[in-house]
């Protein structure tokens, strides 16, 4: 269920000396966040494939889903919005794992997701036959789609991708994944209060995620990131890509029919 945005009060007079309390234990986290160039060199930027499930058993109408892995970068909110004008209205939940990237280009993402009424899990796409990034690749010709696979409760997602996760009308991280450096802090106070906003407008009680204890490896438990609504659920990300799903009537937007006629 969406929850609605809460309204949240600007920083200044107790609430900004409580939030200067609460974060100066993740300041080191939040100084890796202040430039898209501090993520991970070697992960390529973020790209999105439509994804049919090829669980046995469940054509001819199976889940799809969308594939989210690599580097959140200045372009990477073009690419979704290109995706799913592919997709022509049809919802697909998102499959996430990233390790961040650019927090501005996240929030852009996050608020077209939103807009767009998609789902969100952490997890891994592991693709059959043509991989996600293999060009001119025909293994899959006569099954439906062109890509083809299952979706795995493993990976994480971290700094800019928790933003995209926060986004999702159901926001899920299962046993296997990792949800961690969750931003609370964007280089000076302006950036700051436009990171608080969004969170707002996103339903996630900011100023009590800041206070929240963390474990020695700084993170939270999943059961406190679904208390402050970063997460609605502890859940694998077969809640939304497992074929059982399409079973149910009405079956879910993200389940499609397919038949011959689709190779013509």
């Amino acid at each position: 269920m969406e929850v609605e945005a809460q309204a949240w009060m600007p920083f200044g007079g107790k609430v900004r000396h409580r939030l200067r309390g609460a974060l100066l234990p993740i300041c080191l986290v939040a100084c890796s966040l202040l430039s898209p160039q501090t993520t991970m060199a070697n992960e390529q930027e973020m790209r999105f494939v439509v994804v049919r499930s090829n669980q046995a058993g469940c054509e001819p109408t199976c889940p799809e889903w969308i594939s989210a892995a690599g580097t959140i970068g200045p372009k990477t909110p073009a690419l979704l919005k290109a995706s799913l004008k592919t997709l022509a209205g049809r919802r697909l939940p998102l499959v996430l794992r990233s390790p961040g990237g650019d927090m501005a280009a996240a929030m852009a993402l996050g608020r077209l997701i939103r807009k767009s009424k998609l789902d969100v899990a952490v997890g891994t796409t592991v693709f059959t036959g043509c991989q996600r990034d293999q060009k001119n690749c025909t293994a899959n010709d006569g099954k439906g789609a062109d890509h083809i696979g299952k979706a795995v409760s493993l990976g994480a997602c971290s700094q800019a991708c928790t933003l995209v996760l926060a986004s999702g009308i159901r926001r899920l991280a299962g046993e296997g994944t990792i949800v961690e450096d969750i931003p609370m802090l964007a280089g000076n106070e302006a950036n700051t209060r436009k990171l608080v906003a969004y969170y707002g407008e996103m339903g996630v009680r900011y100023q009590s995620l800041a206070e929240r204890l963390r474990n020695a490896a700084g993170r939270l438990h999943p059961y406190q990131l679904s208390l402050e609504l970063l997460l609605t659920g502890h859940l694998p990300v077969g809640q939304l890509v497992d074929a059982e799903i399409c079973r149910a009537t009405p079956a879910p937007d993200n389940c499609r029919v397919f038949t011959t006629m689709d190779l013509d």
